[in-house]
C-alpha cells in the first residue's frame, strides 16, 4: 500500500487581508523621552479585514489548513522557520538546527532554553514527538492513521525521533533523504501537554506518560489524543466565542484573547521570550469582512487593513479614489487559480478526451483579460502547475512540457470532435462549485459557460458558502475553481497531484506521476529536481489534471498611518511580520 499523501498549501480562494503598522519619533531630549512620546503616540489596536472567520487553533489538521487560519497562527505559534517575502527564513529566537550526517541524513535540533507556552510549561521534546506522531502517518489502527493532519510530507521518512521528557535537545535521523529538510519544521507547534491532559494520559513527572505511549506504539492510550488533537481545538461555526483559555497557550508574541460575532482579538503575550519579536501593538483584531465591503470599510475606518480576494480593476480604482489617507501595494505571488475536475469512477471527467474538450472550450486568455490584467498589465495564461511565471525556472520547464501550451486558444470546435469521439451526443452538466463570497469566481464561471456550452457541455453554476468542505464530497461537483497558495518548497505539492493525496480531490491518477514526486521527495540535487518536475509537468498536462487558469494579482490596502507593512507572495500572507506592526494614533 502506497502512503498517503499530503501538503502544506492552503486553499486561497477565500480572501484575506493583511494590515501593516507605524511608528513615528517623538520629540525630546534623550532616547528615553523619544521612546515615551513615540509610544504615546501609536494606537494600541489594529484591525484587519478577514473574509472567512478563523475556525481552529490547530491549523495542521487535513480540515483546519487554510489561509485564514493560517494568519492568525503566524502570530501565536512558533516554530523553527517560517514563510517570509524572501522565502523560507529561520526563527531563532525559538531555536537553532543544524546538519551532522549525510548518510543517514541527520539533524540536530535545540529549543530555546527560555521557549515557554504562555501557561509558564516549556516548550520541550514532548511537543516535538507528539508532533512526529501527528504528522509522520505512522501511528496507526489497523491501516488507518488516527490522527488527521494536513501533510505527511517529510515526516514520513523520519524515523521516532528519540528522547526524553522535558528535553530541550533532539535529532531527527532520515530513513531516506528528503529534498526539504531544512524546511521541515515549519508551521505550528501543537502543546503536547493539552492534549495529553485532554486526552486522558497523566501530565505528572514532564509528560512521561505520553512520551511512553507514543514510544510504545500504544494506539489505544494514543486515540483519545488524536481525537482531541484532530477536533478538540476547533471554534464553534462563526466564531461566537473562543475554548477556554486554558486550552490555547501561545507560544508566538500574541496570544488569543477573545471572540464575539466572527471577529477575534489577539493581545500581546507577556509570557513570549524574544526580544527581537515582541509585539509592538497591545492588540490585533481580525474582522470578518465580505470581500465586497473591505474597501468601504478601510475608507469608513473599520478596518486598518485589506487583501481582497481575486481583487478586479475596480477594486484598485476604488481604493485609488479613497486618497492620500490609504496606501496600496500591487504584486503577483505564488497563488493560482485552477479548476479541478472530477475524474473519479463516475466522475463527469473520468474520460481524456473530454477533459481536452473542457480545456479547448475554457476562454482562459479572455479571464485573464478581464479579472487579472486590470490589476497587472504584464498578467499572462498560466501553463503550469508547479511553477508559476514570477519563478526564475518557468520559461525552461514550459519549453520542455509541450502538451503544457496545447490549450493556449479557444478551439471550440475541436472540442465538440472530441466530445462526439468520447460518444458524448448530448450536452454534458458540468456543475462548478465555487466560494458564494466570490464575485470573481461567479463572473469567471459565466465566461466558461458562453463558451463551453457550445462545445457540448452544460455548465452549472453552484455556488456554496461551505465550499471548502464540499471538496471532498466527491459526487456534489464536477468541476471547482479556486485557488492554491504555493510554498515555493520542493515537495509540498505533492499531495495534490499524487494518486493517494489528500487534496487531490478529483481522485486523478498516474503511475508515472507517482513515481516522479517519490523521486523528487527524495532528491537533494537542484538540478535534478528541476529534470524530474520538466517530466511532472508534461505528463501532468498530457494526461489533463486540471485546468490552469492564471496567477493572481493581489493588492494589499492600508492606513497611511501603518508602517511595516510588507506585500508576502507566500501562503503566510504579510501577518508573518506582525510583531513588528503599529500604527499611528
Amino acid at each position: 500500500m502506497r502512503t498517503k499523501r499530503t501538503a502544506t498549501l492552503a486553499a486561497l480562494s477565500v480572501g484575506a487581508l493583511f494590515l501593516g503598522a507605524c511608528g513615528s519619533a517623538g520629540g525630546g531630549d534623550t532616547a528615553d523621552s523619544d521612546t515615551t512620546e513615540e509610544a504615546a503616540n501609536l494606537a494600541s489596536s489594529i484591525s484587519v479585514a478577514i473574509s472567512q472567520a478563523p475556525d481552529f487553533y490547530n491549523g495542521g489538521t487535513s480540515k483546519s489548513n487554510s489561509v485564514y487560519n493560517t494568519y492568525v497562527d503566524n502570530l501565536v505559534h512558533s516554530n523553527f522557520s517560517e514563510y517570509s517575502p524572501d522565502g523560507v527564513i529561520r526563527n531563532e529566537e525559538f531555536g537553532t538546527f543544524e546538519k551532522v550526517s549525510d548518510d543517514p541524513l541527520t539533524v540536530k535540533y535545540t529549543i530555546n532554553e527560555d521557549a515557554v507556552w504562555s501557561d509558564g510549561t516549556p516548550i520541550d521534546f514532548d511537543d516535538i514527538l507528539l508532533n512526529w506522531a501527528a504528522f509522520s502517518g505512522k501511528v496507526v489502527e489497523g491501516e488507518a492513521e488516527i490522527f488527521e493532519p494536513s501533510s505527511n510530507n517529510g515526516y514520513e521518512y523520519l524515523n521516532m525521533p528519540e528522547g526524553e521528557a522535558g528535553a530541550k535537545e533532539f535529532e531527527y535521523v532520515y530513513e531516506t533523504p528528503y529534498a526539504d529538510w531544512e524546511n521541515l519544521m515549519i508551521g505550528s507547534l501543537m502543546p503536547a501537554h493539552i492534549a495529553a491532559e485532554q486526552g486522558g494520559l497523566s501530565v505528572e513527572n514532564d509528560g512521561e506518560a505520553l512520551i511512553a505511549a507514543i514510544q510504545d506504539n500504544d494506539t489505544a492510550a494514543l486515540k483519545p489524543v488524536a481525537d482531541f488533537w484532530n477536533t478538540g481545538w476547533g471554534y464553534a461555526e462563526g466564531l461566537p466565542s473562543l475554548p477556554d483559555a486554558a486550552l490555547i497557550p501561545s507560544s508566538g508574541p500574541y496570544k488569543l484573547d477573545n471572540a464575539a460575532g466572527g471577529n477575534l482579538t489577539l493581545t500581546k503575550n507577556e509570557n513570549y521570550w524574544g526580544e527581537n519579536r515582541e509585539g509592538a501593538t497591545e492588540s490585533i483584531v481580525f474582522k470578518t469582512i465580505d470581500d465586497t465591503e473591505a474597501v468601504q470599510a478601510l475608507q469608513n475606518g473599520d478596518v486598518d487593513v485589506i487583501e481582497p480576494s481575486g481583487p478586479t480593476g475596480d477594486t484598485k480604482d476604488q481604493i485609488t479614489a479613497i486618497g492620500e489617507s490609504v496606501n496600496m501595494i500591487t504584486g503577483t505571488g505564488m497563488t493560482f487559480t485552477h479548476i479541478d475536475l472530477d475524474q473519479s469512477e463516475n466522475g463527469v471527467f473520468k474520460d481524456l478526451k473530454v477533459r481536452q474538450a473542457f480545456s479547448k472550450c475554457v476562454p482562459r486568455q479572455d479571464i485573464v483579460d478581464k479579472f487579472v490584467k486590470p490589476v497587472d498589465p504584464e498578467a499572462t495564461v498560466l501553463n503550469l502547475r508547479d511553477f508559476q511565471q514570477s519563478q526564475a525556472e518557468y520559461d525552461e520547464v514550459l519549453e520542455a512540457a509541450p502538451s503544457a501550451s496545447e490549450y493556449d486558444e479557444v478551439d471550440l470546435e475541436g472540442a465538440k470532435s472530441l466530445m462526439e469521439e468520447a460518444g458524448k451526443t448530448e450536452p454534458v452538466d458540468v456543475r462548478m462549485l465555487f466560494s458564494s463570497a466570490s464575485q470573481v469566481r461567479a463572473d469567471i464561471t459565466a465566461l466558461i459557460k458562453d463558451s463551453c456550452d457550445q462545445a457540448g457541455f452544460n455548465i452549472i453554476a453552484t455556488p456554496d458558502a461551505e465550499w471548502t468542505k464540499k471538496l471532498d464530497e466527491l459526487g456534489s461537483w464536477d468541476a471547482a475553481i479556486f485557488g492554491w497558495a504555493g510554498s515555493g518548497l520542493v515537495a509540498s505539492a505533492q499531495s495534490i497531484y499524487d494518486s493517494e493525496g489528500v487534496q487531490n480531490y478529483g481522485k486523478f491518477k498516474s503511475d508515472k506521476v507517482d513515481e516522479l514526486w517519490d523521486e523528487v521527495a527524495r532528491t537533494t540535487e537542484a538540478d535534478k529536481v528541476l529534470e524530474l518536475k520538466k517530466q511532472l509537468e508534461e505528463e501532468l498536462a498530457k494526461d489533463v489534471y486540471n485546468v490552469v487558469l492564471y496567477t493572481q494579482a493581489d493588492i494589499v490596502a492600508h492606513n497611511s498611518g501603518m508602517e511595516n507593512v510588507e506585500y508576502n507572495p507566500t501562503q503566510s500572507g504579510v501577518t508573518w511580520n506582525a510583531f513588528e506592526w503599529t500604527k499611528k494614533a
